[in-house]
């Protein structure tokens, strides 16, 4: 077992690393707007790289695994739901980086018609949703961090927003896409170390499947773990992973910034082979550390499967391996954090800061140190958000749930409908959706009926929003104006909202 001590000489040294790295990668290349884009010209790698390495994050690794630990294969839906997503963002979204945006906002209102409204609404439901990732990737960091050293659940929050959020600041944008692809590296080298010794570590797959019958679950071993979950809550987890990461900012900040649309493209669909393949990780490392912590009565992880991941990484692996997997660990919530903080700093950046500013960007000259200070904010507001957060799959598929269909359906109807939908079509749906959302959040008795109906609230949301969307659509008309005019009218209010 690895000490605390060593564990955490080791983590201040990668992180030390992080930003060095960071700050090697964006010499030179931060000044004015490209500290948040990167100069836009992102090659394939690159694109892969960071895609890949946010997707293997707190949601595919640490909760995942706490899903197999509780419900066996089911520890996999979460990663087909982010794989679904991915492809379809390839599919549906790649070919906007022709378009030039920089936030989802723009595309919103290139989708509705040129509704001034529509991307202002945009704005702020993005830069919410946000603070509702980071959140979940210190939450997940946080509940690692516990684990391994005993740090008080605050504290060990405020360390997990510093370990990313140092080299976010210090190199921006290309900081974020070079030490993903180095975080990945490090995450798939750990993986493999712990997937090779977890079965045997458990004793073999009949000590794994007897564990899970004895304990009254043997549909845990199912078809992704339907036979203990149930069809409903996989696919309610499905459709909330799927929506939650097609309506997540930083994915598109992916297609904004590379190089054309075939890369992007490309950079999607082969990150989302790695996430399909991946998915079947979690599971097989969840049900070894149930066998594991049941044989040895590990009250701690059997009370908190959240700390699963950590049980494996400090009682399977020698020393020096298990070093290395724990680092792996947190590099899966910094993965995910750095690339939702520099997301949530554009956003702050390009479409709230000019609500407040009578319509008017920072200037160009004075666009990085604004931005530095928007990743602060982020961050701040982020860490505010995760003192609520507790177990990060309920987190991930409640919140997210609640929170993202109204938007991102929204979003697919304009893509799919861009020469029919309306202003008040987008206006509407993403409201409605969105104060379902909230009602389901907020509203006890209804939440206790769509949990026990639809295992969460994703499926009625966003069969609602898309109800919405296209009744209104059917009722309301068009500008007609040409895409052509919309674009102009969209790209020229950068300038003046």
């Amino acid at each position: 077992m690895t000490n605390p001590v060593v564990f955490i000489v080791g983590f201040i040294a990668y992180i030390i690393l992080m930003i060095v790295i960071g700050y090697l990668t964006s010499r030179g290349k931060t000044e004015g707007t490209d500290y948040l884009t990167g100069g836009r010209s992102l090659n394939v790698l690159l694109i892969f790289g960071t895609i890949g390495a946010t997707m293997i994050g707190t949601g595919s690794s640490m909760g995942a695994i706490s899903n197999g630990f509780r419900g066996g294969w089911a520890g996999s839906t979460y990663g087909l739901g982010c794989c679904l997503a991915l492809v379809l963002i390839g599919v549906l979204f790649s070919k906007l980086r022709d378009y030039n945006f920089i936030t989802m906002s723009e595309e919103a209102q290139f989708y509705f018609d040129g509704s001034t409204a529509v991307r202002k609404l945009t704005g702020v439901l993005t830069y919410v949703a946000e603070w509702i990732f980071i959140a979940s990737s210190i939450n997940g960091g946080a509940k690692y961090l516990q684990f391994l050293t005993g740090m008080d659940t605050l504290v060990s929050k405020v360390v997990c927003v510093l370990a990313f959020g140092v080299y976010v600041y210090v190199g921006g944008y290309l900081a974020v896409v070079w030490t993903d692809l180095i975080q990945l590296g490090i995450l798939l080298v750990g993986f493999c170390a712990i997937i090779v010794k977890a079965i045997p570590a458990a004793g073999g797959w009949a000590a794994i499947e007897a564990a899970y019958t004895a304990a009254g679950d043997p549909g845990a071993l199912s078809f992704y773990g339907l036979g203990s979950t149930g069809f409903m809550a996989a696919i309610s987890l499905i459709i909330a992973s799927a929506l939650g990461e097609m309506g997540a900012p930083t994915f598109r900040t992916r297609i904004y910034t590379s190089k054309n649309s075939k890369t992007a493209r490309n950079g999607f669909f082969f990150a989302a082979a790695l996430t399909l393949a991946f998915s079947l990780v979690p599971s097989i490392i969840g049900m070894s550390a149930y066998t594991m912590a049941t044989a040895s009565n590990a009250s701690n992880v059997l009370s908190n499967p959240d700390f699963a991941f950590a049980y494996m990484a400090t009682n399977v692996l020698a020393p020096a391996l298990g070093l290395l997997l724990m680092i792996a660990g947190l590099s899966a919530t910094l993965s995910s954090g750095d690339s939702d903080a520099i997301a949530g700093a554009t956003i702050l950046m390009e479409d709230i800061y000019p609500l407040f500013n009578k319509g008017k960007r920072i200037p160009e000259d004075k666009m990085k140190n604004a931005s530095r200070i928007a990743v602060i904010v982020t961050l701040l507001l982020s860490f505010l958000v995760s003192l609520k957060a507790d177990g990060v799959m309920a987190f991930i598929n409640n919140v997210l749930g609640a929170m993202m269909p109204g938007m991102v359906l929204t979003l697919i109807i304009g893509r799919l409908w861009s020469k029919r939908v309306t202003k008040a079509a987008g206006l509407s749906s993403m409201i409605g959706g969105t104060l379902f959302g909230l009602a389901y959040l907020l509203i006890p008795s209804l939440s206790e009926l769509l949990d026990s109906v639809f295992s969460g609230p994703a499926i009625p949301c966003a069969i609602l929003t898309s109800v919405i969307c296209v009744a209104v659509t059917l009722c309301t008309k068009r500008s007609g104006a040409s895409e052509e005019e919309i674009l102009t009218k969209v790209l020229d209010g950068r300038t003046d909202l």
